[in-house]
């Protein structure tokens, strides 16, 4: 029980992390025009309207039973100003209202959460090669987002780069996951990351990242340690991820020993593409020694690849936006884009727990998707997803299982 609550405790602590230097922010529209204000400043605004209709069935809470079926629409706002004060000055904002329309939710906005705003100076003037600082909050992640993935969110962070050469970039990090009580220190969860990143050539790099949480009060430290690669070869293209997992859980008497693995590969037959991966995360096979052995990632609760198993219903690791966390993937799927305003995606997956205590048969899915450029910055997407859930969530849950079917409509205007 205690490790569960360790493991529990841990992703709570930290549902986010750290990235590549360059935090990464929504990108504007090509055409868009910016607004020159006093002196040399440019301004640019812009912004995103997202409708988005759901429909499921068979997902009771977040377990795979038989379940009436339940529909509803969500909206998101976005709005964005970028501020160019001169080519070494930049300062972002973006704000940020969501809210869920329909009978039982009287189309209330959620409030105005603040998504981005930060503040970047760059230039050569400090060491004779580009590098720079940036600080505040900002989307980030690490690697081909295996262990850690806060891009939707983002965290506060004071981000220090460095490209000594064309080819290679570092970057420092600091990042205030946790403020509890602004007098007490040793009540926060903090993360420090370093990271380096090599451009081989244009289509190929490799990098390799360290991350250590610690929190004083509960005695608590979590290091990963990932190494990645991405590019393409011959006209195959290939991602690549590897973490390895150190530290102590000192209030439960608990060492972190998780690992992950991930590979993906595709090949373009231009209009078609196809793919093919696998995903492997470690799984507790003693509950009851002193060792987390299952992968703990720090994702957002948005989807990582399945789009029922692990983003709807809870995975084998016992909760949603668990990543690889006990689980093993294997994956297929192809991309067609028919004409330059469609595209077509399907991925078959047949999902495993890494450890179980009876079964490990999680089950299968199936999931697809198409999306319309209907005009300038409009699109339409279509997801739908099937998963049909194996003999462990009879075992581990204690319930008849039943196919949970997902349904996903999104209209985008970006702007």
């Amino acid at each position: 029980m205690k490790k569960y609550l360790a493991v529990f405790l841990s992703v709570m602590f930290v549902l986010s992390l750290a990235t590549s230097a360059f935090a990464v922010h929504a990108e504007l529209p090509s055409e868009t025009q910016p607004i020159v204000a006093k002196g040399d400043t440019q301004i640019t605004l812009g912004g995103e309207l997202r409708t988005r209709g759901w429909y499921q069935k068979n997902i009771d809470s977040t377990v795979p039973e038989e379940s009436s079926s339940a529909a509803w629409y969500d909206q998101r706002i976005r709005l964005s100003v970028d501020a160019q004060v001169t080519s070494n000055v930049e300062g972002f904002v973006m704000t940020e209202s969501t809210y869920n329309w329909g009978p039982d939710w009287h189309a209330r906005p959620t409030g105005v959460d603040i998504l981005q705003s930060w503040i970047l100076y760059k230039g050569t003037g400090l060491f004779g090669f580009n590098s720079g600082v940036k600080v505040g909050r900002m989307p980030l992640a690490l690697g081909e987002k295996q262990f850690f993935d806060h891009t939707k969110f983002g965290d506060d962070a004071i981000v220090f780069f460095m490209d000594p050469t064309e080819q290679l970039h570092v970057g420092l990090l600091s990042i205030k996951f946790i403020e509890d009580a602004i007098t007490v220190s040793s009540d926060d969860v903090d993360g420090y990351v370093g990271l380096a990143v090599f451009k081989i050539n244009d289509d190929n790099k490799v990098g390799v990242n360290f991350t250590y949480l610690d929190n004083d009060l509960l005695d608590f430290s979590h290091q990963n340690l990932g190494v990645h690669a991405n590019g393409e070869v011959a006209g195959l293209g290939y991602k690549f991820e590897g973490d390895l997992q150190f530290g102590d859980f000192g209030i439960a008497d608990m060492k972190y020993r998780g690992y992950a693995l991930m590979l993906g590969l595709d090949y373009d037959l231009d209009p078609v593409t196809l793919r093919a991966g696998l995903g492997y995360g470690s799984g507790d096979d003693d509950l009851f020694d002193d060792k987390i052995d299952t992968f703990v990632p720090y994702l957002g609760a948005d989807q990582h690849y399945t789009l029922v198993y692990e983003y709807r219903v809870a995975s084998a690791a016992g909760y949603t936006a668990s990543g690889l966390a006990n689980t093993t993937y294997y994956n297929a799927g192809v991309d067609f884009s028919p004409t330059s305003d469609i595209s077509t995606s399907l991925n078959a997956y047949i999902l495993r727990a890494s450890e179980a205590s009876d079964s490990k048969d999680v089950g299968w899915e199936v999931d697809a998707k198409v999306k319309y450029q209907i005009a300038k910055n409009l699109t339409y997407q279509i997801d739908a997803g099937y998963f049909d859930a194996g003999q462990f969530y009879e075992d581990e849950f204690g319930v008849d299982t039943k196919g949970a079917t997902v349904l996903r409509h999104a209209l985008t205007l970006s702007f």
